[in-house]
């Protein structure tokens, strides 16, 4: 099976906006110019992040148990 990244198929080739010449993506990577006129590309706006959701957070550990007391003096006899 080969695996490959999801935008590296969704790109597709495109052509260069000064020489025209159709470029590949090489393994998933954006180009920052071309390889033919060294013309360079706007950089593309970033996606916005998803805001956080208000999931409750991730329980803790549990706490380790307490140490057991120590045994009383033994009482006189008397």
């Amino acid at each position: 099976m080969c695996f490959r990244p999801a935008d590296a198929s969704a790109a597709g080739p495109s052509a260069c906006p000064s020489c025209g010449k159709t470029i590949q993506s090489m393994g998933g990577i954006a180009l920052k110019k071309c390889p033919f006129c060294g013309v360079e590309f706007p950089e593309a706006p970033a996606s916005p992040k998803p805001a956080a959701s208000a999931s409750p957070a991730a329980p803790s550990a549990p706490k380790a148990p307490g140490a057991p007391a120590a045994p009383s003096a033994p009482k006189d006899p008397r």
